[in-house]
């Protein structure tokens, strides 16, 4: 039986959907303009979320468990995670005072002086993500997914981090209990009940944001060893999956002939370098891998027993802007002390890229998010098709 929406014929019973959203620190403000987007467009449901399966990295993460906990009501939801990033402060992510900065610098200073001598370093990384523990277990209820799952408003939520004690990834997994479990090369699922620890873990960036404890080992963010985003969407049987990331389009620069002679890179630039393919590139890159599949199996035959792989669609939404460069427009917005700390690995220039995962500040995170919502409405007649395209279309 089929309905009519806006001129497209859609089937009652819509594919299994999911939806993966990619880690990006303070980036992760243009996912939550993006889900707005999706509600003017009258996609997100009440009572059933529109999503059956939630996979969110890093920042992702963060915005995914949201979603998870008001699966029954998403606009209530993204209204919530609009208020949380629209009234972002850096003093809610991470400790911004002259003496917490400092002591951190001084322990940097003394390990790297005199680590040798006294076979002791201690752990540690740049910033002191204390508030963002206090921000989420204030702001995300995570204690309602459970009971979302028993009411059937979705079925899985997937979290990976990435175990420092054994190099390898992990899966963090609240589902119904049909869910499968699935095995991969240097990765496990676990199953559990998600914690605030367990989006601390899987957002902890690197150098940047401390390592989080769970049961004796050691997490950081999941994009670390995520090099396949959309395969836990797929392993929890999504026939179709929404995909957000948090780069903007990119920049080809042109050739001709022997480079200009140019100084050696900053710390700051190589940091940020190294930030976009943690963070970023995997999910581009399985995205395209995806779309190298679906071509394989059309051409071989959705019903040709010899083929390993099955169909399923991908929607790839991103920035239609360079969100560096909105951060480079507010860097001024960053906390002096912070800016101080930057512009020790680098010029401001350099620090650019580092800016647009750090500026945890309302007025970038707003922007981020006109930027998400305008995209969805750029592209709204092919994002109702692909909501309600029948597969066997």
């Amino acid at each position: 039986m089929l309905e009519e929406h806006d001129g497209v014929t859609a089937p009652k019973s819509p594919p299994r959907t999911a939806l993966v959203l990619s880690g990006g620190g303070a980036r992760g403000a243009y996912q939550v303009g993006i889900l707005r987007g999706l509600a003017d467009l009258g996609l997100v449901r009440q009572g059933r979320s529109s999503f059956d399966v939630l996979v969110g990295s890093s920042a992702g993460a963060i915005n995914a468990a949201a979603l998870a906990a008001y699966a029954d009501a998403m606009e209530e939801g993204i209204d919530r995670l609009e208020h949380v990033w629209g009234e972002m402060e850096p003093r809610h992510v991470f400790r911004t005072d002259l003496w917490s900065l400092g002591n951190i610098g001084m322990q940097w200073v003394r390990d790297l002086t005199f680590g040798g001598a006294l076979r002791h370093v201690a752990p540690k990384a740049l910033l002191d993500t204390a508030p963002l523990w206090e921000l989420l277990d204030r702001s995300v209820p995570l204690g309602r997914i459970d009971d979302q799952l028993k009411r059937g408003a979705f079925d899985a939520i997937a979290v990976p981090a990435t175990d420092l004690s054994t190099s390898s990834g992990a899966v963090f997994l609240q589902a119904v209990p049909e869910a499968p479990v699935w095995e991969r090369s240097r990765w496990h699922v676990e199953r559990t009940r998600l914690t605030v620890a367990h989006l601390m873990a899987s957002s902890a960036i690197p150098i940047f944001f401390p390592a989080v404890e769970i049961d004796g080992r050691h997490f950081v963010d999941g994009s670390v060893r995520n090099t396949a985003p959309l395969r836990p969407a797929i392993s929890l049987g999504a026939e179709r999956i929404i995909a957000v990331g948090v780069r903007g389009p990119n920049r080809v620069l042109p050739t001709t002939g022997r480079a200009a002679p140019r100084t050696a890179p900053t710390v700051a630039q190589i940091a940020g370098v190294l930030l976009d393919a943690v963070l970023l590139d995997a999910i581009e890159t399985d995205v395209e891998h995806a779309a190298r599949v679906n071509t394989s199996v059309l051409q071989c035959g959705t019903d040709d027993p010899r083929n390993p792989f099955r169909l399923v669609d991908v929607l790839w939404l991103h920035p239609s802007r360079s969100l560096a460069a909105i951060a480079a427009e507010l860097a001024d917005r960053i906390p002096a002390v912070v800016r101080y700390l930057l512009r020790g690995l680098g010029d401001d220039e350099s620090t650019t890229e580092l800016a647009s995962y750090l500026l945890f500040d309302a007025a970038y995170c707003r922007k981020l998010m006109e930027v998400g919502r305008e995209d969805v409405a750029n592209r709204a007649e092919e994002i109702r098709q692909f909501f309600w395209a029948r597969r066997d279309a």
